[in-house]
């Protein structure tokens, strides 16, 4: 069995390699800031193992990159693992049939007749007939390439229905969230889904501090939950969102990369209403905050 990996398998990894050179970031920062370890990002990213379907959009989100294009290349990789095709072995040539013995009336066997006396042919050489074409040695290995390109082609167009949204977002978009409710509490916008385009997600108030630092409070109905964002925040910097009930979130913008990158915090169960968001600056410690 050859040690190469599959068409599907390598294409997925230089994939998810550009979306990490797009970050910017190292394995071990990715490690930080997703739910793989480092050791498995070099497995990922060395197409040994494949992602799961949760971490490949963990990733596009970290590289502002829509997932569905990445998630059918993802299904394609696993359907080529499960369903290994074989690889073609070339085949010796085949071997030509032993000439027949020249006989007097018909002269070297040709398989066909010689031409008759007194006819312009006569008396001139006989071309040999030519060879059969062989059989291409390809033919099981195009079609299913043929196959996965549909399979890829599908998984696109659905992905492109899911994902993609005409004009503004709307609430019932058919995407599936990776949770509802109180079940988003303190967990991650982007990897369950909820801040994804097509997800009916919508920012309901937004600030701007400086002269670039923008806060936003944001909700998704179709989780049922509700975060806030910052945009080129400084380092040091805290964003909070809390809820009526004095329950509340946080994220600090920790590096460069933070500061150059959206960065959210978890989310809180329910809608917007009765929701704060606060931006705490590095330093002085000032606290700016506003409602919906």
């Amino acid at each position: 069995m050859s040690g190469e990996l599959p068409l599907e398998c390598a294409h997925l990894a230089r994939e998810l390699a550009g979306l990490r050179a797009t970050t910017g970031l190292s394995l071990a920062g990715l490690a930080a800031r997703t739910t793989a370890s480092k050791s498995s990002w070099q497995r990922y990213l060395g197409g040994t193992q494949i992602p799961p379907p949760e971490l490949v959009t963990e990733l596009c989100a970290l590289a502002g990159e829509p997932p569905a294009r990445l998630l059918a290349l993802r299904e394609l990789a696993e359907l080529s693992r499960r369903h290994p095709q074989p690889r073609p072995e070339p085949s010796a040539p085949p071997t030509p049939p032993a000439p027949a013995e020249p006989s007097q009336e018909t002269g070297p066997a040709t398989g066909e007749e010689p031409p008759a006396a007194g006819t312009p042919d006569a008396g001139r050489p006989h071309a040999p007939p030519a060879e059969p074409a062989p059989v291409p040695f390809f033919r099981r290995r195009k079609v299913a390439l043929a196959g996965a390109g549909a399979l890829a082609t599908a998984a696109m167009v659905a992905g492109a229905l899911l994902l993609g949204g005409a004009g503004e977002e709307p609430e019932d978009s058919g995407l599936w969230p990776g949770c509802v409710g109180e079940r988003c509490r303190g967990k991650d916008s982007q990897s369950q889904g909820c801040g994804l385009k097509g997800s009916g997600m919508r920012t309901v108030a937004e600030r701007e501090f400086g002269r670039q630092t923008v806060i936003e409070l944001r909700y998704s109905p179709s989780c049922r939950a509700s975060w806030v964002r910052v945009r080129f925040g400084a380092i040091g910097d805290r964003i909070e969102i809390t809820g009526p009930d004095e329950e509340s979130q946080s994220a600090e913008v920790a590096d460069k990369f933070d500061a150059q990158n959206y960065l959210p915090t978890p989310m809180l169960a329910g809608g917007p209403e009765g929701m704060t968001a606060c931006l705490v600056r590095a330093g002085s410690g000032e606290r700016h905050c506003f409602g919906r």
